[in-house]
């Protein structure tokens, strides 16, 4: 088994920054969010700003099979 390592500069980003990172629209961030496929922190308030926990998403990216 291969080991891989990812480096994270920051535990959350918000959901602009995340794509601008990934190149990924709004519509598609949003349908993979309902269907759980995108960690995001949990909200305060309705108002709060959606939060994007990319240490478990590197995590989920590192379990999938090739």
């Amino acid at each position: 088994m291969a080991s891989i390592q990812i480096a994270i500069d920051t535990p959350y980003v918000t959901k602009r920054e995340f794509l601008r990172r990934t190149g990924m629209t709004s519509s598609t961030f949003d349908n993979l969010r309902n269907a759980g496929r995108i960690p995001v922190m949990d909200k305060p308030s309705a108002k709060s700003t959606v939060l994007v926990n990319l240490y478990k998403w590197a995590e989920q990216a590192a379990m999938q099979q090739v």
